[in-house]
């Protein structure tokens, strides 16, 4: 009896040992399975994470463009970056220079950015060097803004004065963090500065608006094609609009549509040197002349003005005329007068669209327009009814049809 209790003991033993065993293969089994899961789930996963930043992130490459140097013989490495489409959008340098504000030194670290003709853009502090200002106070929201108007300021009196200069050592401020005390800056050049951060407004704006900017606008120079003048013309950053502008051969035709949108969408004076740049011809052609036209709907009271001055004594095609009609609830009394002149010089070509808008408009319940409107059509009926003929020949056509 004891030997087979024996036995069997042994035989649970062994039953037991080979079961767990098989629990732990299947064990092992299970992850190598949920392993290779993982890996192709991340497999899938990387190349979407990857590319939602892309999307997030279109700049997709810089290429070193050249090395500058500050007073202090900082070397400064600056980079010109590209969007998507491989094409240039602004410059690049990490600026780390030293600065001592009033016995306190440390370096100022801000990577800074500037648009094609070295117009401070932007700048980001890094988390580890924070910009600080007396005492190592680090900046607050509005000193960063202030900073940045100064640095987008280049005729700023910065530019004259060198940084001890800025400081009137007749008034002491006593220093929390150094056994000392630190002059104030001068009333008159307090509006120049951040205030506890003199020679970081002033060491700064020398990088940012000294030999870096010059050198930014030859090198964009260097890469001047068709291409990056229009780029310039379609951005939002007016000094690229003008400077497009003025580089532009206004004979080229591929640039007509560019400065047909700067009309109403230029930035401060733009669009009305981008009218002048428009071409002669373009007025009377058959493609732009309407597109030109029907911009009365969008554009400022000085820029309706600059059109319809434009458009006086000038042949219009039919489509124009149509699209002018249908425009002239834009306009205030002068500008209709204006806008009925040119009517009347292209009477002949109206067409019965357009006399009913003007039909229409006569019925507008805007004083001003519906006189104008009777007026032009009262006109017209004088020399020997011209809108009666017109709806006449209208009516005949829709009959034979």
């Amino acid at each position: 009896m004891k030997s087979a209790f024996k036995s069997n003991k042994r035989n649970q033993d062994i039953w037991i040992y080979f079961m767990s065993k098989a629990q732990i293969f299947i064990g092992i089994k299970r992850f190598v399975t949920l392993l290779h899961t993982f890996k192709f789930l991340l497999l899938l996963i990387l190349p979407l994470l990857f590319m939602s930043m892309e999307r997030q992130n279109p700049t997709i490459k810089k290429e070193k463009a050249f090395v500058a140097y500050t007073k202090d013989s900082v070397i400064l490495e600056v980079d010109l970056i590209f969007n998507s489409e491989a094409e240039p959008i602004k410059y690049y340098s990490n600026v780390v220079t030293p600065v001592c504000e009033e016995g306190v030194c440390y370096n100022l670290v801000a990577e800074v950015y500037w648009d094609l003709l070295g117009n401070f853009m932007d700048y980001k502090e890094t988390a580890l060097d924070p910009l600080t200002k007396f005492d190592h106070i680090k900046f607050t929201r509005e000193d960063h803004d202030k900073m940045k108007e100064i640095l987008r300021d280049k005729t700023s009196l910065l530019a004259n004065y060198k940084a001890e200069d800025l400081v009137d050592h007749s008034i002491e401020i006593k220093s929390e963090v150094i056994d000392g005390v630190a002059g104030a800056t001068y009333k008159s050049l307090s509006g120049a500065v951040v205030r506890g951060a003199v020679y970081s407004s002033h060491t700064l704006w020398h990088i940012v608006n000294g030999e870096v900017a010059d050198k930014i606008v030859a090198h964009t120079e260097s890469l001047m094609n068709d291409d990056l003048l229009i780029w310039m013309l379609d951005s939002d950053n007016y000094n690229l609009q003008f400077y497009a502008l003025n580089k532009i051969d206004t004979g080229n035709e591929q640039y007509t549509p560019n400065l047909i949108r700067l009309i109403s969408e230029g930035n401060s004076y733009v669009p009305f040197f981008a009218i002048e740049k428009i071409p002669e011809w373009a007025w009377s052609s058959a493609l732009y002349q309407p597109k030109i036209i029907i911009l009365l709907k969008e554009v400022e009271f000085r820029m309706q003005n600059e059109i319809l001055n434009k458009l006086n004594d000038r042949e219009l095609e039919e489509n124009s005329i149509t699209v002018l009609t249908s425009s002239m609830e834009s306009l205030n009394k002068s500008q209709l007068k204006k806008a009925f002149n040119i009517l009347n010089n292209n009477r002949d070509r109206l067409s019965v669209e357009s006399i009913v808008e003007i039909e229409s408009l006569s019925e507008s319940g805007n004083k001003e327009i519906s006189e104008a409107a009777e007026q032009f059509l009262t006109s017209l009926e004088k020399e020997g009814g011209l809108v009666s003929k017109k709806m006449k020949e209208h009516r005949k056509k829709l009959i034979s049809n």
